[in-house]
């Protein structure tokens, strides 16, 4: 069996992008949703690095599901590939369910997962947008005997999201839980593991020889050279990227509403968690550390001649809560607020402070009046002095 030689010798199924983990970009940052929720302590955050212990890390995909910036990839699973098979979902009732259910005891046709905790929104969008008529997820009811424990967890609160989106889009497609569960005994381990009931490739002797021989190589060569953490110093850290996962979820949501008519369309409201908004109160001294350290565009600097202010864009925003963390005056506030689908699908901005720029009384410097002073900073504090 190919895939229990490669798994002995190959690297947890999971790639991380360093320059998108929040505390490496802020270190006063208070995410640790992938330490505070991995069921075997596989994640290591520190200072200037974030590592996984390859053997350690069960490849859950529960850190995948959780960042909120697409810190974590899988790369034994997409999501593009998944709904291709069976290609035919028109009005059809699809379950999924997990690669540990054994196959005698699975569903007819289902839809297999390494772990449930794999389903994301996005995931269900697209099946939903490829016509499935209603998405039924399996709780056979034996993550409390799976060293990941929570994965059924995880898939339940991603359901209740997407139901809530499904239904300010007016979907009458439903995407629920069915427990039928499977008795403990009724399982097997390799080792202390749950067995995997994946169904393996077929491959030629040519690409089972050449397989062995890569994922013999990578093996050795990471217990010779045990692989260092990931560094990340300097511009890297503010890097702006937005998360695999938000990207997915725009284009299916593209693809949903597709079918809805112009003034349908364009007046489509939804209030769901996915979307936060995020307004400025009083007292804003346009420093821009905001958008500085947003992992995403959700927040940007408008600079005219006639004045600057702070744009924010409801799509883009992942709920992340670094602006708050960072802003001198706290000022910035983080919440659900109805938005238009019309304005996720555009990735449309909306200005949430604006200041007139004004001519120093003093010096003659243009700049951005926040208060009621007609002095720059500048004057301003030599004045104080």
């Amino acid at each position: 069996d190919i895939s229990k030689v490669i798994a002995v010798w190959g690297k947890a199924p999971l790639k991380v992008n360093p320059y998108q983990c929040l505390p490496l970009r802020y270190p006063k940052s208070s995410c640790r949703l992938c330490v505070e929720n991995c069921p075997t302590t596989a994640i290591e955050i520190k200072e200037d690095s974030i590592s996984v212990i390859d053997d350690k890390c069960t490849g859950c995909g529960i850190c995948y599901n959780l960042c909120p910036t697409g810190v974590f990839e899988m790369t034994n699973f997409t999501a593009d590939a998944f709904v291709e098979y069976p290609q035919d979902f028109k009005e059809k009732m699809i379950y999924v369910e997990c690669f540990k259910v054994p196959h005698k005891y699975s569903l007819p046709q289902s839809l297999r997962l390494p772990c449930l905790a794999y389903i994301t929104p996005s995931l269900l969008l697209k099946l939903i947008s490829k016509g499935a008529g209603e998405i039924m997820i399996r709780d056979a009811g034996i993550c409390e005997a799976c060293e990941s424990r929570c994965g059924d967890r995880i898939a339940k609160d991603t359901i209740s999201k997407t139901q809530e989106l499904l239904k300010d889009i007016g979907l009458k497609q439903k995407v629920s839980v069915i427990i039928e569960g499977i008795s403990i005994n009724n399982l097997d381990y390799e080792g202390n593991r749950l067995k995997d009931y994946k169904d393996d490739p077929e491959l030629s002797r040519r690409e089972i020889f050449s397989m062995f021989k890569k994922e013999t190589q990578r093996g050795i060569g990471g217990l010779i050279n045990k692989e260092k953490p990931l560094n990340i110093k300097g511009k890297k850290r503010l890097k702006k990227v937005l998360a695999k996962e938000r990207e997915e979820i725009l284009n299916a949501l593209k693809e949903v509403i597709a079918d809805k008519t112009g003034d349908e369309a364009q007046h489509l409201y939804g209030n769901n968690p996915m979307f936060s908004s995020v307004n400025i109160a009083d007292g804003c001294n346009m420093c821009q550390l905001c958008c500085f350290f947003c992992p995403t565009d959700a927040l940007t600097v408008e600079d005219t001649e006639k004045g600057q202010g702070i744009l924010f864009k409801t799509a883009t925003c992942i709920g992340c809560k670094l602006c708050i963390e960072v802003c001198p005056k706290d000022v910035l506030i983080l919440k659900e607020k109805e938005f238009l689908f019309y304005d996720i699908i555009n990735q449309s901005n909306t200005t949430l402070v604006w200041f007139d720029k004004n001519v120093c009384e003093y010096c003659g410097r243009v700049f951005t009046k926040t208060t009621y002073d007609n002095l720059c900073d500048i004057c301003l504090k030599e004045k104080e002095i």
